[in-house]
């Protein structure tokens, strides 16, 4: 028998949301994904951002921005192996099927949650466009689910 038997994960869909980033080190914190103290350049590798174990279908986000005064932009990417390429999520207007950039914006001293439809892709990124500096930063957590 192995010294260490490592925890057993069946990568499947999940009803709670898990946090794709990883589990805590610790009970009491959570991780995070992010922390931007500065506007990012886009995923380029294959393996950037997270992977979306099980191909979850929703994506949650909490992202906090700290600094007063100070508004922060977000972009969600995605990635497909079918074409080994990244691509800016897009969201579709129901009115007349015209699709735009999905770009989150957080107001200054504000906590906003998201939840957004994933449902395919294989890994998640976040890309920081607008940061106006501050003293303080932005964290964003990021957890699926199959619901």
């Amino acid at each position: 028998m192995p010294a260490h038997t490592p925890a057993l994960r069946s990568g499947g869909r999940s009803r709670h949301v898990v946090n794709i980033a990883g589990p805590p080190s610790d009970s009491s914190t959570p991780t995070i994904a992010y922390t931007f103290t500065a506007a990012t350049s886009a995923p380029t590798a294959a393996t950037d951002g997270f992977k979306n174990d099980g191909l979850q279908k929703t994506l949650h986000i909490l992202a906090m921005n700290n600094n007063s005064g100070q508004n922060c932009a977000l972009k969600i990417w995605a990635y497909h192996s079918f074409a080994q390429q990244w691509a800016i999520l897009q969201g579709v207007d129901p009115t007349d099927g015209t699709h735009h950039d999905i770009v989150l914006t957080i107001a200054d001293d504000s906590d906003d949650y998201f939840t957004i439809p994933i449902e395919g892709v294989e890994r998640i990124a976040i890309q920081c466009t607008n940061y106006n500096s501050g003293t303080n930063n932005v964290t964003v957590y990021l957890g699926v689910n199959s619901i």
